[in-house]
């Protein structure tokens, strides 16, 4: 069977769309209401802005929904997510949003209500157990990380 994630639409939201039969994540759209023209100016610098994409969902137990940017933000503008990766638990039923950062030193990026702004990704959780121990195995590479390994 088919696990069903369910979508409720916020007013003036759009349901999240795969666009290609290829894609591997459904993109999501910016839900701007109460601005001037329906635009929200991000300024130069400005740090954490919430973007609401429109939707809250119900994912079934034991999944996750990832919220990412997509890749034409980071190429065409000097948006960045504040925090990365957004992590939507299975028990969360706000309204999902976007956190953003304008990189830019002065440029204003505008938003405009229904840009296509990110990226949803379903994830099956991990079926795991943390276990608390003395010692690690050993390994080839140890504690090495941050480049250990080279450039080439």
């Amino acid at each position: 069977m088919t696990e069903q994630v369910k979508i409720k639409l916020m007013p003036g939201g759009h349901m999240p769309e795969k666009k290609t039969a290829g894609a591997a994540a459904w993109d999501c759209y910016a839900r701007i209401e109460g601005e001037p023209l329906s635009t929200k100016a991000i300024a130069g610098r400005e740090r954490s802005v919430k973007i609401p994409l429109g939707f809250a969902l119900e994912l079934p137990a034991g999944y996750h929904a990832e919220i990412v940017p997509r890749s034409s933000m980071g190429f065409k503008t000097g948006l960045r997510m504040s925090n990365s990766v957004g992590v939507i638990d299975s028990d969360y039923r706000g309204e999902v949003c976007q956190l953003l950062d304008n990189v830019s030193l002065a440029n204003v990026e505008n938003i405009k209500d229904g840009d296509r702004i990110a990226q949803m990704l379903i994830v099956k959780d991990p079926d795991v157990e943390l276990v608390q121990v003395e010692n690690l195995s050993e390994t080839d590479r140890g504690t090495g990380g941050f480049g250990s390994t080279g450039k080439r």
